[in-house]
């Protein structure tokens, strides 16, 4: 099965949960198997079910170690977006609140992306891990960022060396690919960006060169 980031066949399989996955040796991403995706109703349905709302002190914490990290690159008038915001568009509403225009997308709940706008910023929060095909998302969110313009991904990095079966992260059968540090200097280099920050951990934050 070819590597959904890279395209390489250089891979290893194994299973874990009762679900295959492969681990890209050219890219180093852990991605599922196709036989293992969910259907597209049965991914909206697990969705429908997140209640994170403004209101959830612990979510916008949460959220806001991307956004204030994010924003510290940001100028006035800046116009962004929230890519794969979910059911709940909260990150859309604090980048607001602080100043900023920000629009916001998601394929299931809010699937009226302007295509052919072009975008200062974009926050892609818990997202990544749900992307079937990473590299076609890619292709798109560097479609609608401008040159210069800031992308700040939060997903939870995975270590090689680790114990893949015992990683809380992959039990959601929702998350399909698992993206190492160099997955994350494969994207920069792949798509033009220059990484400016990360906790080395789920935040970084990348500049379009």
């Amino acid at each position: 099965m070819n590597c959904p980031l890279c395209n390489s066949t250089e891979n290893s399989n194994f299973e874990a949960g009762n679900r295959k996955y492969y681990l890209c040796s050219a890219c180093g991403l852990t991605y599922m198997g196709t036989n293992n995706h969910l259907t597209a109703e049965e991914e909206k349905k697990r969705y429908s079910f997140h209640q994170n709302n403004a209101d959830d002190n612990g979510y916008v914490a949460f959220l806001n170690r991307a956004i204030e990290p994010a924003i510290t690159h940001f100028t006035e008038g800046m116009h962004g977006i929230d890519y794969g915001c979910g059911p709940n568009p909260v990150l859309a509403q604090i980048v607001t609140s602080k100043g900023f225009k920000c629009d916001y997308y998601d394929p299931f709940f809010f699937p009226e992306c302007k295509l052919k706008e072009k975008y200062d910023f974009m926050f892609a929060t818990e997202c990544f891990e749900h992307f079937f095909y990473p590299a076609k998302e890619l292709e798109r969110i560097c479609a609608l960022l401008k040159s210069g313009g800031i992308l700040c991904i939060m997903t939870e990095l995975w270590n090689p060396d680790g114990d893949f079966s015992a990683w809380y992260y992959k039990n959601d059968p929702t998350h399909v690919c698992f993206y190492s540090e160099s997955s994350i200097k494969f994207i920069c280099s792949k798509y033009h960006f220059e990484n400016i920050y990360t906790d080395n951990k789920r935040v970084f934050i990348l500049k379009k060169i």
